[in-house]
């Protein structure tokens, strides 16, 4: 299963705690997931539309959003100080990361930003998450090298290939779920109960071609 996230989206960080939650029946499953940080301003604007942040009753709206499906499922949620804020090092830093790390480095950095309220925008803050789960400080130096900037470009563009629109997504088996709110139809999808009828769909496309 793949997950396409942004730190800077507070979408991602509620269907990363789908992740959490689902994580032991996932590898009952031999369901591995893999995590791709993508930028979400590049990957919006490719399709030459606005990102929420960037229409006051859209952003204000997906806040009041956020709030009731936090509250809800007993998650805590509280904004970064500075938002929005520059997710590069923080993505960067997760595809620097070795492979079996990188769970814990993306959950330490979603608390310290949408949990605690804290900075994650800039390397010092970054610092701090490395610290505290005891990776070494020296994949910070790795978030400037050529390589690490050009697997992030790869992210986006295979992101782009495969129909990722927006963030968060997951793909599982060829099948898109795109935003936080799909993890129900996604769940479905996993336990082969997909209410999606395939007919109706083919049907629509035939019917509809996109022009």
């Amino acid at each position: 299963m793949d997950f396409y996230f942004d730190f800077l989206s507070p979408y991602s960080y509620l269907a990363f705690q789908w992740i959490k939650k689902n994580r032991t029946l996932l590898k009952s499953l031999n369901i591995e997931v893999r995590y791709h940080p993508t930028i979400l301003s590049k990957l919006i604007h490719s399709y030459e539309t606005k990102g929420p942040a960037e229409i006051k009753s859209k952003r204000d709206y997906l806040f009041k959003d956020c709030v009731r499906y936090s509250n809800m499922n007993n998650i805590e949620f509280n904004t970064p100080k500075t938002l929005p804020f520059n997710s590069l090092y923080a993505l960067r830093l997760v595809l620097a990361c070795e492979e079996s790390k990188k769970f814990e480095l993306i959950d330490s950095i979603f608390n310290k930003g949408w949990a605690r309220g804290e900075e994650i925008g800039e390397e010092e803050d970054l610092l701090e998450v490395l610290r505290e789960i005891n990776l070494p400080e020296s994949l910070m130096e790795e978030t400037t090298s050529k390589e690490v900037r050009k697997k992030l470009k790869e992210v986006l563009r295979s992101a782009i290939d495969k129909g990722v629109f927006g963030l968060p997504t997951f793909i599982h088996k060829e099948e898109l779920f795109w935003g936080n709110d799909s993890t129900k139809y996604l769940e479905l999808f996993i336990a082969n109960k997909d209410p999606l009828d395939q007919n109706k769909y083919e049907n629509f496309l035939k019917e509809h071609p996109f022009n």
